[in-house]
């Protein structure tokens, strides 16, 4: 078996080596290796889970750039308020049930929905969170209809926690933010997956990629910076948080995050935890930092007016 693995990372090597050479090849590779970055990642979530015990249905809410999205909404008898969930990458609403679970059980009403091209929404491509801007503007405009006279947070993970910066000052229905595993930036949280999640002959044609995306999303890489827009979601509360072990959103780089952020902010590392399980990982103490957190800042925090004229990122 390691054999025949180390026989196809040898074939790998030497067609993307041919392909490289040839200008037609490169583009013909950078356009295929843009599609699979940019692919949709659908699946089926039909039936709403009975979390915490507590009453959870089905919601949609549509973009405004006319893309349906589906979610669930689960609340305890007595809500305090609503925390909206926004999940990473590749994933869908389920990857937020521990988080609703905890969040549930400690009265706050939780909200997730799939991010365009992700789960059951609409959509054909991901954008790593630059035109997600506008799902989460979507969601904030339902929360603040359904319940207006409640405070409200919004919780995002990797992709969700950049579609949060880049959505800024359009959210004004949040009144904290909680982001975890962000990226610093696009083209730096790309150079970080390549050989580690993505295969290393990737790096070839890098440029090729990012110049093929910008054209296909008609988004510019360099623009895609969590840390040039953080600070839009000033004077509300940010929390910061990382696993130790992080190989994409690590330490050095949420803390450089961090230091762009207005207070009030918060930035904890969670001992052991790496990209994807922050939750689990840190059990106990990462509920507390996230409950802490919201029980601190919510009530008291300032309430934005909408700036209908503020432009989304995207």
């Amino acid at each position: 078996m390691a054999q025949t693995s180390r026989t196809a990372i040898w074939v790998n090597e030497i067609l993307s080596g041919l392909a490289a050479a040839s200008g037609v090849g490169y583009l013909a590779t950078a356009y295929t290796i843009s599609r699979w970055l940019t692919r949709a990642t659908p699946a089926e979530l039909e039936h709403a889970p009975a979390e915490a015990g507590a009453s959870c249905e089905s919601l949609s809410c549509t973009t405004a750039d006319g893309l349906n999205l589906a979610g669930w909404v689960a609340a305890p008898p007595r809500p305090r308020g609503t925390v909206a969930l926004f999940h990473g990458l590749r994933a869908n609403r389920l990857q937020t049930l521990v988080r609703m679970s905890f969040l549930v059980r400690a009265g706050w009403r939780c909200v997730a929905f799939d991010h365009r091209a992700h789960g059951a929404s609409d959509g054909k491509t991901t954008s790593f969170g630059w035109y997600e801007a506008h799902d989460v503007a979507a969601v904030a405009d339902l929360i603040a209809e359904r319940w207006p006279h409640e405070p409200a947070a919004a919780l995002g993970i990797s992709m969700g926690a950049a579609a949060l910066c880049f959505a800024g000052e359009k959210t004004p229905a949040f009144q904290a933010f909680v982001l975890e595993s962000v990226y610093h930036d696009l083209t730096s949280a790309f150079r970080q997956r390549v050989g580690c999640g993505y295969p290393s002959w990737f790096a070839r044609f890098s440029r090729g990629v990012v110049w093929v995306t910008e054209r296909r999303l008609g988004m510019s890489i360099d623009e895609a910076t969590p840390a040039e827009f953080v600070l839009r979601l000033s004077p509300r509360p940010v929390l910061l948080l990382t696993g130790s072990d992080d190989p994409h959103a690590t330490p050095e780089e949420v803390g450089r995050l961090f230091d762009r952020c207005a207070d009030p902010r918060e930035f904890h590392l969670i001992p052991g935890a790496s990209h994807n399980d922050i939750d689990t990982a840190g059990g106990r103490h990462y509920q507390e930092l996230v409950l802490g957190f919201l029980d601190r800042h919510l009530q008291t925090a300032p309430v934005m007016e909408r700036d209908a004229t503020a432009p989304l990122a995207a």
